[in-house]
């Protein structure tokens, strides 16, 4: 399979796997990834999804190689099953971490900007790299790239299509920390395991507010967080948290 995935403890991993491509997506790469997101978001074990990829690529984008064959429809049906990973990634209410090394290029970078945190090797490299082959972005690439850097620099990343290592991509808030590469895959795990051991509702409803409150105005918005704050005082982990505090002593989270 051209994707990995596999579940230990509350952490789900998907891993691109197909090096000798860089782990460009394929058709059938995209289909699985579907599959691998949608039991992810439906599979209560999994509290947390760390994304990375092997032989030092975290995603050069889309394959180039099926672009020439497809017609209109088929490029609109591929379209079509990309935005629905794309949505799934985006409301997923479990926090989501990629691990980047090597190229995150095209679709790839714009995996990587649909998790919540972003940690990236010195060897990592971003680039909105469709204005290369002369297409827009996909994979909701320029909304979500506008939301972290702006709009103009989005779009001037677009234009040119620019390259940025690493510490670049820390300095514009892409990357939250840079490690080593032989630490980074150790790092992100401990990052996905600690996530996955906290208040995955609470994770969930804040992340759900924060996007919804990117395209409201704040009435609505603070309508949103009346609402969730109202629910998740409901739940299992906020009467642990409450407990834990009055007995001065750790707080376990069941996630619900």
């Amino acid at each position: 399979m051209p994707l990995l995935y596999s579940r230990s403890g509350g952490v789900g991993r998907m891993t691109f796997d197909f090096p000798e491509k860089k782990n460009a997506l394929d058709q059938d790469a995209r289909k699985e990834m579907e599959r691998i997101v949608t039991e992810v978001r439906d599979d209560d074990r999994v509290r947390a999804l760390l994304i990375s990829g092997t032989g030092g690529a975290f995603c050069a984008g889309g394959d180039i190689n099926t672009f020439a064959s497809s017609t209109p429809i088929a490029m609109r049906d591929r379209m079509k099953q990309q935005h629905r990973v794309t949505r799934m990634l985006y409301d997923l209410e479990k926090p989501v971490i990629a691990a980047v090394a090597g190229p995150a290029f095209g679709v790839g970078f714009n995996i990587a900007l649909l998790a919540d945190v972003i940690l990236a090797a010195p060897t990592a490299r971003f680039c909105q790299a469709y204005a290369r082959v002369a297409i827009v972005p996909d994979g909701g690439g320029l909304y979500l790239l506008a939301r972290v850097v702006g709009t103009q620099r989005a779009k001037a990343m677009f234009m040119t299509a620019q390259v940025i290592g690493a510490q670049e991509a820390r300095d514009l808030g892409i990357v939250h920390a840079i490690y080593d590469e032989d630490a980074l895959e150790a790092e992100a795990a401990a990052l996905a395991t600690r996530l996955a051991e906290g208040p995955t509702r609470a994770f969930g409803l804040g992340k759900a507010m924060l996007n919804r409150g990117m395209d409201c105005d704040l009435a609505t918005y603070l309508e949103i967080e009346a609402t969730a704050e109202a629910f998740i005082m409901q739940t299992e982990d906020h009467r642990e948290a409450v407990a834990a505090f009055r007995e001065k002593r750790q707080p376990r989270f069941r996630g619900s």
